[in-house]
C-alpha cells in the first residue's frame, strides 16, 4: 500500500511538472508605429529552472519599469515557444532554437538591429536584482 501511494504521488508530481511546462505564448504589441524596442524571449517546451528564471526576470523588468511604454507601444514583449509550428518563422528569423533572449531596436517603424543577449541572461539569471537592473538599463538605452 505504501509503495502504491508513493507511486501515485510521484506520478502526479511528474505529470503536474510536465503540464506546467506547457506555457502559453505571450505577445504584447500595442502600437507598432511607436515601437522602439522589442523584447523577445524564446524557450523550448521542457525548460529548466534557469530558463524559467530568465522569463520571470524579463516579465518583472517589463511589468515594473516599462508598463507605460508597453501600453503605448514603445516596448513590445514576445515570449514564445520556439518548438511550436506557429512560431517557426520568428524563431528562424532570430536563430532561436532554444532559450534565446534578444532585443530588437526600431526607429520610425523600421527594424534597425537585433542584439542577442542570451549569454548575458544566463550569466545573470540567478541574481534577479542585478538581471532586472541591467536589463532595465539596456532597454532604456534604446528608448530614451
Amino acid at each position: 500500500m505504501k509503495k502504491a501511494l508513493i507511486f501515485i504521488a510521484l506520478t502526479t508530481f511528474s505529470f503536474n511538472s510536465f503540464a506546467q511546462q506547457q506555457d502559453h505564448d505571450t505577445i504584447i504589441s500595442n502600437n507598432p508605429a511607436n515601437l522602439k524596442v522589442q523584447v523577445l524571449y524564446f524557450h523550448i517546451t521542457n525548460r529548466c529552472g534557469t530558463c524559467r528564471g530568465i522569463e520571470a526576470n524579463v516579465r518583472k523588468t517589463i511589468e515594473t519599469w516599462f508598463s507605460m511604454e508597453l501600453d503605448s507601444g514603445i516596448v513590445e514583449l514576445h515570449i514564445l515557444n520556439c518548438e511550436l509550428p506557429e512560431n517557426k518563422q520568428k524563431a528562424e528569423k532570430y536563430e532561436a532554437y532554444g532559450a534565446t533572449l534578444a532585443l530588437t531596436v526600431y526607429k520610425d517603424g523600421v527594424e534597425l538591429n537585433t542584439y542577442d543577449i542570451t549569454d548575458w541572461a544566463f550569466q545573470k539569471a540567478h541574481n534577479p536584482d542585478l538581471f532586472i537592473a541591467e536589463l532595465k538599463a539596456k532597454i532604456e538605452a534604446y528608448i530614451r
